[in-house]
């Protein structure tokens, strides 16, 4: 309706102009014409109106189309999401948007004349004079970044791009809020210089950590050994009985033959040969302990064989006891490099857990089997015994440091895990549990 309004204003405006140029014109426009030349003139008249009309009626579209385009640049100036600017050489704010107000804290028409600068953090006031000389200087576009100073808030950071205008009088200004950018950059920065001290107390902190989770395998190997003491305490106790007692027999008969005559020069280097027979087996038990509980210090070659035949003779007798068969049998005589004394204790745990399920299950006919074999380049020790195997929820713990199924008084559980840290990282092996027919198989890989 206004615009209505305003078109019907306008052509009576320009009617009015019309009449008035008429009455100024030369009085030869009013001579006396013939009908003929009336009707011509009105018909020449006629179609001026009409092209005028169409004029008119395409002026009218134009500057509805300049009028649309204009609001289209208008609405693209104040609601871009950047600040737009018009500055002048010396930093005065001729334009500017309604983002580029929002980010000065100020109204639009109270930017209007001020000097851009004022708003610009004074350490960065220099620092941008210098760039709006250079902008102006060329018609390249020029970039860089301001802090902005906001009364009562934390400082803006913004990017700036400007190009001098053709007249080189006026540059074109386009502003960006990086602030937030510039924040995760300085995080970014500070978590760099703390990962580059990570780094520079790395090697010190992972070699103590080295040194600290050596220190706690060396004690749970010697918690181990200590284990493996008290067990071997009371084998010896076995393995001594017998030829104590033998011993004490032997003596105990010398009284008796030399009361009853038969003492003899020969009957006394028998008795004697005997008790030394005796004397040197329980040495060469003791021989064997010694040898067992020494620390290797240095890798060597060794003959499983033999190792496992002197493990074998430490506990042979306190396992028949308890009516315990130990079966050896070995497909070669395989060597293998490593610490022989560890190998040995690592042997000793698995046979004391296999004497511990079947004497705890009550098997019958319990019985152990040992046997060496070479599989893909590795010498295998598989001991099997008949105790009805691992009960599958705790296979997965069964290596885990103190996981025990049994009593606090009868095991620490360490036993199973010192064993495995011997095996697979100071000899480079692998030792495994599994389930297999009546029982539990452990393998020792080296």
């Amino acid at each position: 309706m206004a615009k209505n309004k305003r078109d019907a204003s306008e052509a009576a405006e320009l009617r009015s102009c019309v009449e008035e140029r008429l009455h100024t014109q030369t009085p030869k426009l009013h001579l006396v014409r013939t009908g003929e030349e009336v009707q011509r003139l009105l018909h020449e008249l006629e179609v001026k109106q009409v092209e005028l009309e169409m004029q008119n009626a395409e002026l009218l579209k134009t500057r509805d189309e300049l009028e649309g385009a204009l609001t289209i640049c208008t609405n693209l100036y104040d609601l871009a999401p950047v600040g737009y600017f018009t500055l002048e050489r010396d930093g005065v704010i001729r334009r500017v948007n309604l983002i580029g107000a929002s980010l000065l804290g100020s109204e639009r028409s109270g930017l209007i004349g001020r000097r851009f600068g004022l708003f610009v953090a004074d350490e960065d006031r220099p620092f941008f004079s210098e760039f709006l000389g250079k902008v102006f200087a060329s018609q390249d576009k020029k970039a860089c970044e301001v802090a902005l100073t906001k009364k009562g808030k934390r400082p803006l950071h913004l990017q700036i791009e400007a190009v001098a205008c053709a007249s080189a009088e006026e540059c074109h200004v386009a502003v960006i809020d990086v602030t937030e950018r510039r924040r995760a950059e300085d995080a970014l920065t500070e978590k760099r210089r703390e990962l580059a001290e990570i780094n520079r107390t790395l090697e010190m902190r992972i070699a103590r950590n080295v040194d600290e989770l050596h220190r706690k395998d060396q004690l749970l190997i010697m918690q181990g050994r200590h284990t493996a003491m008290r067990e071997m305490t009371n084998n010896i106790a076995h393995q001594w009985r017998q030829p104590l007692n033998a011993l004490g027999l032997l003596i105990q008969q010398l009284p008796f033959f030399y009361d009853s005559g038969l003492f003899s020069r020969e009957c006394l280097e028998e008795n004697t040969c005997k008790a030394m027979q005796l004397i040197q087996q329980m040495s060469r038990t003791i021989d064997d302990l010694n040898h067992f509980f020494r620390c290797d210090k240095e890798m060597t070659t060794f003959r499983v064989y033999q190792v496992i035949r002197q493990t074998i003779s430490l506990i042979e007798e306190s396992f028949k006891a308890q009516r315990i068969s130990i079966g050896f049998h070995t497909e070669s005589d395989p060597m293998i490099t490593g610490y022989p004394n560890e190998y040995a204790q690592v042997l000793l745990h698995i046979l004391m857990n296999a004497r511990d399920a079947l004497v705890e299950r009550n098997v019958d006919e319990p019985r152990i089997s040992l046997r060496t074999f070479a599989e893909e380049g590795k010498t295998v020790l598989a001991v099997t015994d008949n105790a009805g195997g691992i009960a599958e929820d705790i296979m997965d713990k069964l290596f885990d440091p103190y996981f025990t199924t049994k009593g606090p008084d009868k095991g620490a559980g360490i036993g199973l895990f010192m064993s495995k840290t011997i095996i697979e990282k100071n000899m480079g092996g692998r030792l495994t549990a599994r389930n297999t027919g009546n029982g539990a198989e452990f393998r020792i890989e080296v």
